[in-house]
C-alpha cells in the first residue's frame, strides 16, 4: 500500500526503501535489539546478538521472554526456503538451551546474567527454561512457498512469527519504519506457556489506544517505586503517547523508558510504571480494563 504525507492538500509520495542486507539485516536488527517492545509488542530479556550456538550458526538475536522461553529472531531482507531451514535449526539448538549456555553468551557478561534475568523476572531466583522456544521472522518479504510453509506451521500452533518490516523515506530523507505484525502470534495451547498479548481487533493496544479512549490522560504523572533497592523514578505521559522521563528524554514504549530509567539491560515497563491519577494503578492494569471493556462491547 503507497504511503503518502498530506501537504497543503496535496498527497506526497513517500519512497519505499528496498535496500540490501546493509539496511535490512543490520540497520533493522540495531533498531529491533534496541526495541522489542516496539517491534514485538512485548518485553523481553535480550541475551545476545549473532551468538555461536552449539552445533554451529550464529542466530541474529535471542532472548527470553517472560515466562522463560528462549526467542530466536531472525532479521533478514527476503526468507526463501534455505534461510527457514536454517531458522527452524536455531529452533532446535533452543529447544536444549539452558541457563548456564545463555549466561555464558549474555551481552552484558555472564556475571550479570543471573542477577538481571531475576530483575526481569521480578523472582528471588532465576526463572528456569520452558522446551517450547520461539521463532520470530522479521523480513521484507517471505517467497510464496516459504510464506506458506511457515503459515501451515503457525496453523498447527507452533510457536512462530512473522512480521513484515518496511522502510519508507521522504524528501528530506527523514525515515519510517512500517512494521506489520499485529496479528496475535501463535503458540502452545497449553495454558501453562502462553504469554498474554493485549490486542483488540488484532491491533496491539499502545499507550495511544489508553489517551484516545480516555483511560488515560496527557499529563498523568507516573511513577515506578522499587522498594527493595531504595530506589524510584517519574515520569509524565505526553499527549503524543510517550513517556517522559525526569531527564526530558522521551520513549514510545514503557519498556525503554523503565529501563533507561533505572539502567536496566531488560524490563516490563507495563509492569513498573504506575498512574498516580489511578490511585496507582500499574499501566498493565489500565490496558486490561481497556481490553475487557473493548472485548464486552463486541
Amino acid at each position: 500500500m503507497p504511503l503518502y504525507e498530506i501537504t497543503k492538500g496535496e498527497l506526497a509520495p513517500f519512497k519505499r526503501l528496498q535496500g540490501g542486507a546493509e539496511l535490512y539485516e543490520s540497520q533493522i536488527e540495531d533498531l529491533l535489539w534496541g526495541n522489542p517492545d516496539e517491534f514485538l509488542g512485548e518485553p523481553l530479556f535480550r541475551v545476545a546478538r549473532q551468538p555461536t550456538v552449539s552445533g554451529g550458526g550464529k542466530p541474529d538475536i535471542v532472548a527470553l521472554d517472560e515466562a522463560g522461553r528462549v526467542v530466536v529472531i531472525e532479521v533478514k531482507r527476503h526468507v526463501d526456503r534455505g534461510q527457514l531451514a536454517q531458522c527452524l535449526e536455531y529452533a532446535g539448538w533452543a529447544r536444549g538451551a539452558s541457563l548456564d549456555e545463555l549466561a555464558g553468551m549474555y551481552h552484558a557478561g555472564p556475571s550479570n546474567f543471573f542477577s538481571e534475568w531475576q530483575t526481569f523476572t521480578d523472582s528471588l531466583t532465576p526463572t528456569v527454561i520452558k522446551r517450547s522456544p520461539r521463532l520470530v521472522l522479521v523480513a521484507h518479504d517471505f517467497h510464496g512457498r516459504t510464506e506458506q510453509a511457515l503459515q501451515f506451521l503457525m496453523d498447527n500452533h507452533l510457536p512462530v512469527r512473522l512480521v513484515r518490516v518496511s522502510i519508507y523515506e521522504d524528501a528530506q530523507s527523514r525515515r519510517f519504519v512500517d512494521v506489520e505484525g499485529e496479528f496475535e502470534p501463535a503458540f502452545p495451547t497449553s495454558s501453562e506457556e502462553v504469554t498474554p498479548v493485549y490486542s483488540v481487533d488484532g491491533q496491539r493496544v499502545r499507550l495511544g489506544d489508553l489517551l484516545e479512549a480516555g483511560f488515560l490522560q496527557a499529563g498523568d504523572a507516573l511513577t515506578w517505586d522499587r522498594p527493595r533497592l531504595g530506589q524510584s523514578y517519574t515520569a509524565t505521559l505526553k499527549e503524543n503517547g510517550a513517556i517522559e522521563l525526569s531527564n526530558g528524554e522521551s520513549y514510545a514504549s514503557p519498556s525503554k523508558a523503565a529501563t533507561v530509567a533505572a539502567g536496566l539491560q531488560s524490563y516490563d515497563g507495563w509492569l513498573a510504571w504506575k498512574v498516580e491519577r489511578l490511585d496507582g494503578a500499574l499501566l498493565k492494569t489500565v490496558r486490561q480494563q481497556f481490553v475487557e471493556q473493548a472485548k464486552a462491547k463486541e
